[in-house]
């Protein structure tokens, strides 16, 4: 797990800078993200001072080897990798067949391998977490690639006759680039919907795409691979067996390939069955090698909450696993504190505390000696696990499944259900649909194939209230749902509206596209995690095991049962009461490896929960301001939310002084509506005092 920078000029009218002066301003770029690689850092500068690759190493594999920017024995081929790649032992051995020679053990070095053997075809041979830039000096040609689920970060920019390849938009700096804010983005969420970010003229790789860029300026940027899924019509000839059988075998495969490191690993686990999956497999592989082994799990606890803190039953676990086991109790001061830091890292708003949570966690990895974790972050995405994605699910039936001995509701049983889904306030964020209308535009809808998980998730987006006039008029079209829908694949787009995938698959998708890729497993995801420099692995985006689950039918990953055959979501709108369990597959492949209670419990929503307010006296009748409102409070003056240049300050004042005098505390730890508005926009404030960003103005 790395950092990286790579610099190369595309205008010829472009004086070039010298030797000297590109070195310097690569190592100072390097410095910005020097959390990504504090271990060593390198530079290349091409000969003719065209090209210039930056690197921060975080030393996982071959410790003393494998420094980079990486170079095959010519000379001729560059680069540098963040991430890991599996199945490095069979690569290597077959490359070593064909007549390559390694220079080292590192499983970065497959890249220049792999290129010089199949040519830009080597991107599909790669299996892991990765980002990286290849540099094909004979040809002049320059690749850039992201994994294919975006866990690692990818940005780019042109500037001044020149792309920028980095993995953090600060690295660009050093380099003359100024921030400004993207207007336009910002009002559509770009950040969430699409490949904008909230700087204007700086995007994100998309997931699961190469970049070639030729000496002559010529950048095009493909897709090597995507998400698909089974047929809405094609009947399921495999046996459930066959499938559960299929689905921990690919897990097993995918945790153990892993666990490959040269230093000590450990596991993040919650009280879901998603992380006691990975550490009760982790468990039982390490075991196979030394049968006195111990894991080591690090878990959030929140004491003071015991009404969502999950650290007792995760507790439960790792002692039935023999863990080691460490539990952190981080405080609501600690959270907003890290906050702060999440939103610098980030690099884009932030909406929740999730991402503080998980910093907190990665300084206690790092302080215990780990550089390595594992988690169970997108089993979710994978095998169906929110509570948002039912409605889609009931939308149609599930004729994939109709060979297979699982009970359905009829049809007018499923509408029922349907009907009584759709009326519920979503609870990621605790709005009322009248709210969210404004992200429920029929043209998107179709585009989507009919799905209203978009109401979920389109909601992060700020209301048209929070904008000042002069920003909406700069904004003509603001249907959050039609943008995010035109910025997925054309091709899936297509079998989502034609109903060739089911509702529930669609709905996957277009999840895991915005919401997923753009804020979880950046804000609380790599970016948490590498601000304290720690590696977290995450065996359910394994593309094997993902590709063969995209394949199996809904009704197994949520699966239907009538009220006493289930545990699961109970739903009473129909003569005959049915329960719905989420993740049903994979709780049957799991089942040996974790205990009863995380096997038949249901899924709870991760937050990292605030504390209520207290009354400095039994008499006083005014609330003193949690850590949390403080900090807003201090954040969200008239003057800095003015000096946006964007905002609308008299809502934004309205806003938060209805949330000091009357917080709502969910009863899931959750936040309410007016405090992820307030976040949103502390981020904005953070993000333009640590990047000097002007005040936005309009002409």
């Amino acid at each position: 797990m790395c950092g990286i920078i790579a610099i190369r000029s595309i205008s010829s009218s472009v004086i070039q800078v010298s030797f000297d002066e590109l070195a310097k301003q690569l190592k100072s770029s390097i410095a910005t993200i020097n959390h990504r690689g504090p271990d060593s850092s390198g530079i290349h500068v091409s000969s003719d001072d065209y090209l210039g690759l930056g690197h921060a190493r975080l030393s996982i594999i071959d410790l003393e080897g494998g420094q980079q920017p990486l170079h095959d024995e010519d000379q001729l081929i560059h680069a540098v990798v963040n991430g890991e790649f599996y199945d490095y032992d069979r690569i290597r051995e077959d490359l070593v067949q064909r007549g390559c020679h390694f220079q080292s053990h590192v499983d970065s070095e497959l890249v220049i391998h792999l290129y010089k053997v199949y040519g830009q075809n080597f991107i599909h041979h790669l299996r892991g977490e990765f980002a990286f830039v290849l540099y094909d000096e004979t040809r002049q040609l320059l690749f850039a690639a992201r994994d294919r689920f975006g866990i690692k970060p990818l940005y780019y920019t042109v500037f001044d006759g020149k792309l920028m390849i980095a993995s953090e938009m600060k690295a660009f700096v050093p380099f003359g680039w100024k921030p400004e804010w993207d207007i336009e983005s910002i009002v559509q969420m770009g950040d969430y919907n699409d490949n904008r970010t909230v700087f204007k003229g700086v995007h994100k790789m998309p997931p699961g795409h190469l970049m070639t860029c030729t000496r002559g300026g010529y950048i095009e940027i493909r897709t090597y691979w995507d998400q698909m899924y089974a047929p809405s019509g094609v009947v399921e000839t495999r046996s459930i067996e066959e499938m559960v059988e299929g689905v921990r075998a690919r897990l097993v495969d995918a945790v153990r390939a892993r666990l490959r490191s040269d230093v000590p690993l450990a596991v993040s686990l919650s009280g879901g069955i998603d992380s006691a999956a990975v550490a009760g497999i982790a468990t039982s592989l390490i075991r196979e090698r030394d049968p006195e082994a111990k894991l080591a799990t690090f878990t959030l606890a929140f004491p003071g909450r015991e009404d969502v803190d999950e650290g007792p039953i995760a507790k439960r676990m790792a002692e039935s696993i023999g863990a080691i086991v460490h539990m952190v109790m981080p405080t609501e001061e600690d959270l907003v504190c890290a906050f702060q830091k999440v939103v610098y890292h980030a690099e884009q708003p932030v909406t929740s505390l999730h991402g503080a949570g998980k910093l907190i966690l990665s300084e206690h990895y790092r302080r215990h000696g780990y550089k390595v974790t594992l988690s169970g972050e997108g089993s979710d995405e994978v095998f169906c696990g929110y509570a948002f994605l039912m409605p889609d699910f009931l939308r149609m039936r599930d004729f994939t499944a109709r060979t297979l001995d699982i009970k359905q509701p009829d049809d007018a049983e499923r509408v029922a259900a349907l009907a009584k889904c759709e009326a519920r306030r979503p609870r990621q964020d605790h709005s009322s649909l009248a709210e969210m209308s404004f992200s429920d535009s029929q043209v998107g809808r179709s585009m989507l194939g009919g799905i209203s998980t978009h109401r979920s998730f389109a909601s992060w987006s700020l209301f048209d209230s929070v904008f000042s006039a002069a920003a909406l008029n700069q904004v003509a079209f603001r249907d959050r749902c039609l943008i995010a829908a035109e910025g997925l694949s054309p091709v899936a787009r297509d079998r989502m509206s034609s109903g060739q995938w089911h509702p529930l698959h669609s709905a996957l998708y277009a999840w895991t596209k915005t919401g997923f890729t753009n804020l979880l497993l950046n804000s609380a995801g790599d970016r948490s995690d590498m601000a304290n420099s720690i590696e977290n692995r995450t065996p359910f985006l394994d593309h094997i095991l993902v590709d063969y689950v995209n394949l199996l039918p809904p009704s197994v990953k949520i699966m239907p049962a009538l009220q006493d055959e289930g545990h699961a979501t109970e739903d009473t709108s129909t003569s005959r009461k049915w329960k719905f369990t989420e993740k049903w597959v994979l709780r049957e492949a799991v089942k040996p490896f974790v205990t009863a209670e995380i096997y038949n419990r249901t899924k709870v929503q991760y937050n990292a929960p605030i504390s209520q307010p207290t009354r400095e006296s039994q008499s006083d009748t005014k609330f003193s301001l949690s850590p949390l409102q403080a900090m807003l409070k201090a954040k969200l003056t008239k003057g800095s939310v003015e000096n946006l240049g964007w905002a609308n300050w008299n809502h934004i004042e309205a806003t938060l002084q209805a949330y000091l005098n009357s917080p709502v505390y969910p009863a899931d730890g959750g936040l309410d509506k007016r405090a992820r508005i307030l976040l949103s926009m502390a981020s904005f404030v953070i993000l333009q005092d640590r990047f000097n960003v002007p005040k936005a103005t309009f002409t």
